[in-house]
């Protein structure tokens, strides 16, 4: 059976390196990292806990600064920044 991101239909380059080929709308399922039901993966939670523990310590060790602080917000349904979120991380002092 071949997975739904490998077919060259849904995607083209199946196989190169393209994490933005995500970003673009396709069929519905033809990616989900973690699976679902009964065969969801095991490592869904772990996977989970280790982003928390780097966005504490992330958070923790750092200040973030944001090159455009009055920037505006688009809704798309969501609130995004039109011109991106580009910040700068500053270390906080020992």
């Amino acid at each position: 059976m071949l997975i739904q991101h490998t077919k060259i239909e849904y995607f083209p380059e199946p196989e190169k390196f393209d994490p933005s080929r995500y970003e673009r709308i396709g069929p519905a399922y033809t990616c989900v990292p973690f699976g679902g039901g009964p065969r969801m993966c095991h490592g869904k939670e772990y996977a989970r806990m280790e982003l928390l523990v780097f966005m504490h310590n992330l958070v923790k060790r750092f200040k973030c600064e944001n090159f455009i602080p009055n920037g505006k917000i688009t809704y798309n349904p969501m609130p995004i920044p039109a011109n991106g979120l580009p910040d700068r991380l500053i270390p906080h002092r020992s």
